[in-house]
Protein backbone atom coordinates (compact mmCIF):
# COMPACT_ATOMS: atom_id res chain seq x y z
CA UNK A 1 0.00 0.00 0.00
CA UNK A 2 0.70 3.66 0.16
CA UNK A 3 4.40 3.92 2.40
CA UNK A 4 3.50 7.30 3.38
CA UNK A 5 -0.35 6.41 4.64
CA UNK A 6 0.93 3.22 6.65
CA UNK A 7 3.22 5.85 8.31
CA UNK A 8 0.47 7.99 8.72
CA UNK A 9 -1.78 5.05 10.07
CA UNK A 10 1.01 3.94 12.30
CA UNK A 11 2.03 7.11 13.71
CA UNK A 12 -0.76 10.42 13.53
CA UNK A 13 -2.80 9.32 15.93
CA UNK A 14 -1.77 7.76 19.58
CA UNK A 15 -3.70 6.26 21.65
CA UNK A 16 -5.68 9.35 23.59
CA UNK A 17 -6.40 6.99 26.45
CA UNK A 18 -4.53 10.18 28.22
CA UNK A 19 -6.67 13.25 28.61
CA UNK A 20 -4.81 16.29 27.96
CA UNK A 21 -5.35 19.51 30.35
CA UNK A 22 -6.05 22.73 28.48
CA UNK A 23 -2.57 23.98 28.66
CA UNK A 24 -1.17 20.39 27.50
CA UNK A 25 -4.10 20.38 24.54
CA UNK A 26 -3.10 24.34 23.79
CA UNK A 27 0.39 22.81 22.76
CA UNK A 28 -0.62 20.12 20.96
CA UNK A 29 -3.00 21.62 18.85
CA UNK A 30 -2.36 23.08 15.29
CA UNK A 31 -3.19 26.92 14.08
CA UNK A 32 -7.07 26.46 12.43
CA UNK A 33 -5.23 28.96 9.94
CA UNK A 34 -4.03 27.23 6.50
CA UNK A 35 -3.25 23.59 5.44
CA UNK A 36 -1.49 21.67 2.79
CA UNK A 37 -1.93 18.79 0.76
CA UNK A 38 0.00 15.19 1.00
CA UNK A 39 -0.17 13.73 -2.35
CA UNK A 40 -0.22 9.63 -1.80
CA UNK A 41 2.81 7.95 -3.41
CA UNK A 42 2.34 5.96 -6.53
CA UNK A 43 0.14 8.63 -8.59
CA UNK A 44 1.06 9.58 -11.99
CA UNK A 45 1.96 13.01 -12.87
CA UNK A 46 -2.06 13.44 -14.18
CA UNK A 47 -3.35 12.01 -11.13
CA UNK A 48 -1.31 14.36 -9.18
CA UNK A 49 -2.73 17.20 -11.29
CA UNK A 50 -6.04 15.97 -11.10
CA UNK A 51 -6.07 15.76 -7.28
CA UNK A 52 -4.40 19.32 -6.62
CA UNK A 53 -7.03 20.82 -8.52
CA UNK A 54 -10.04 19.15 -6.99
CA UNK A 55 -9.01 20.34 -3.51
CA UNK A 56 -10.22 23.87 -4.90
CA UNK A 57 -13.13 22.70 -6.83
CA UNK A 58 -14.29 21.07 -3.62
CA UNK A 59 -13.84 24.50 -1.78
CA UNK A 60 -15.87 26.15 -4.48
CA UNK A 61 -18.72 23.81 -4.48
CA UNK A 62 -19.42 23.77 -0.53
CA UNK A 63 -19.21 27.57 -0.63
CA UNK A 64 -16.11 26.94 2.32
CA UNK A 65 -12.50 26.80 2.83
CA UNK A 66 -11.44 22.52 2.52
CA UNK A 67 -11.37 21.62 6.52
CA UNK A 68 -8.81 19.58 7.73
CA UNK A 69 -8.58 16.41 8.31
CA UNK A 70 -9.62 15.55 4.86
CA UNK A 71 -9.02 12.92 2.61
CA UNK A 72 -9.79 11.94 -1.19
CA UNK A 73 -9.85 8.14 -1.79
CA UNK A 74 -10.23 7.02 -5.41
CA UNK A 75 -10.43 3.55 -7.25
CA UNK A 76 -7.08 3.39 -9.41
CA UNK A 77 -9.31 0.92 -11.87
CA UNK A 78 -12.13 3.46 -12.09
CA UNK A 79 -9.61 6.08 -12.28
CA UNK A 80 -10.05 9.92 -11.05
CA UNK A 81 -12.80 10.92 -13.23
CA UNK A 82 -15.25 8.33 -11.91
CA UNK A 83 -18.26 8.59 -9.41
CA UNK A 84 -16.53 6.61 -6.95
CA UNK A 85 -13.95 9.37 -5.95
CA UNK A 86 -15.28 10.49 -3.22
CA UNK A 87 -13.65 12.73 0.08
CA UNK A 88 -14.59 13.34 3.81
CA UNK A 89 -13.67 16.51 5.00
CA UNK A 90 -13.68 18.50 9.16
CA UNK A 91 -12.40 15.04 10.81
CA UNK A 92 -10.48 14.99 13.79
CA UNK A 93 -7.62 12.93 12.40
CA UNK A 94 -6.05 11.85 8.68
CA UNK A 95 -6.65 8.52 9.11
CA UNK A 96 -10.45 9.19 10.34
CA UNK A 97 -10.67 11.27 6.95
CA UNK A 98 -8.82 8.56 5.19
CA UNK A 99 -10.94 5.84 6.18
CA UNK A 100 -14.48 7.60 5.90
CA UNK A 101 -13.22 8.59 2.09
CA UNK A 102 -12.51 5.11 1.32
CA UNK A 103 -15.82 3.63 2.63
CA UNK A 104 -17.60 6.41 0.96
CA UNK A 105 -15.71 5.38 -2.58
CA UNK A 106 -16.21 1.61 -1.85
CA UNK A 107 -19.47 2.11 -1.87
CA UNK A 108 -19.69 3.50 -5.75
CA UNK A 109 -16.66 1.90 -7.39
CA UNK A 110 -17.35 -0.46 -10.17
CA UNK A 111 -18.12 -3.57 -9.16
CA UNK A 112 -15.00 -5.61 -10.82
CA UNK A 113 -12.79 -2.37 -9.37
CA UNK A 114 -10.49 -2.38 -7.02
CA UNK A 115 -10.33 -1.65 -3.29
CA UNK A 116 -10.38 2.09 -3.32
CA UNK A 117 -7.28 3.78 -1.45
CA UNK A 118 -6.51 7.50 -0.19
CA UNK A 119 -4.85 9.42 -2.79
CA UNK A 120 -4.61 12.99 -1.06
CA UNK A 121 -4.61 14.09 2.33
CA UNK A 122 -5.45 17.74 3.57
CA UNK A 123 -3.41 18.54 6.79
CA UNK A 124 -2.55 21.39 8.90
CA UNK A 125 0.38 23.04 7.87
CA UNK A 126 3.56 22.06 9.21
CA UNK A 127 1.54 18.76 10.22
CA UNK A 128 3.50 16.17 12.49
CA UNK A 129 2.05 13.50 14.77
CA UNK A 130 0.78 14.80 18.05
CA UNK A 131 -1.08 13.67 21.11
CA UNK A 132 -3.97 15.14 20.27
CA UNK A 133 -5.10 16.60 16.70
CA UNK A 134 -8.82 18.20 16.09
CA UNK A 135 -10.90 19.06 13.18
CA UNK A 136 -10.74 22.98 12.32
CA UNK A 137 -14.16 23.66 13.58
CA UNK A 138 -13.29 21.66 16.67
CA UNK A 139 -10.12 23.43 17.26
CA UNK A 140 -11.84 26.70 16.64
CA UNK A 141 -14.44 25.36 18.99
CA UNK A 142 -11.34 25.19 22.08
CA UNK A 143 -9.79 28.78 21.57
CA UNK A 144 -13.36 30.93 21.42
CA UNK A 145 -15.11 28.83 23.74
CA UNK A 146 -13.29 25.65 25.80
CA UNK A 147 -10.26 28.30 26.91
CA UNK A 148 -12.72 30.88 27.97
CA UNK A 149 -14.98 29.00 30.43
CA UNK A 150 -13.82 27.91 34.02
CA UNK A 151 -13.54 24.99 35.43
CA UNK A 152 -14.59 22.42 35.63
CA UNK A 153 -14.74 21.61 32.02
CA UNK A 154 -14.47 18.98 29.51
CA UNK A 155 -14.13 18.61 25.53
CA UNK A 156 -15.30 15.73 23.95
CA UNK A 157 -14.51 14.21 20.61
CA UNK A 158 -16.39 11.49 18.20
CA UNK A 159 -13.40 10.06 16.29
CA UNK A 160 -15.83 8.59 13.46
CA UNK A 161 -18.14 11.66 12.92
CA UNK A 162 -15.68 14.55 13.81
CA UNK A 163 -18.40 15.94 16.26
CA UNK A 164 -17.59 17.71 19.59
CA UNK A 165 -19.07 18.58 22.70
CA UNK A 166 -18.18 21.17 25.56
CA UNK A 167 -19.49 21.13 28.93
CA UNK A 168 -18.97 22.12 32.62
CA UNK A 169 -18.73 18.01 33.18
CA UNK A 170 -17.52 14.72 31.43
CA UNK A 171 -21.30 13.87 31.02
CA UNK A 172 -22.29 17.19 29.82
CA UNK A 173 -19.77 17.03 27.04
CA UNK A 174 -20.21 13.74 26.30
CA UNK A 175 -23.58 14.70 25.87
CA UNK A 176 -23.43 17.43 23.62
CA UNK A 177 -20.65 15.13 21.42
CA UNK A 178 -23.19 12.94 21.42
CA UNK A 179 -26.30 14.80 20.30
CA UNK A 180 -24.80 16.22 17.43
CA UNK A 181 -23.74 12.46 16.22
CA UNK A 182 -24.13 8.78 16.97
CA UNK A 183 -25.09 7.71 20.77
CA UNK A 184 -21.48 6.17 22.30
CA UNK A 185 -19.15 7.37 19.72
CA UNK A 186 -18.29 10.11 21.66
CA UNK A 187 -14.96 10.59 24.53
CA UNK A 188 -13.59 12.91 26.96
CA UNK A 189 -10.06 14.41 25.48
CA UNK A 190 -9.58 17.62 27.38
CA UNK A 191 -10.29 18.06 30.94
CA UNK A 192 -9.89 20.70 33.55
Amino acid sequence: MLRLLVVWMCCASPALADVLTERDAKRALFSAKGHQIQLAEGLSALEKKIVTEIIPLMAKQLRQPVRYYAAIAYSPDDGMVHESIQAAMNLHTSEAAGEAAVTACNALKSKSAKTCRVAAQVVPKRYKPRDLTLSIDATVGFDRAYRKADAPKAFAISRKSGNWGIGRSDDAALASCENNGRPGDCEIVIRD
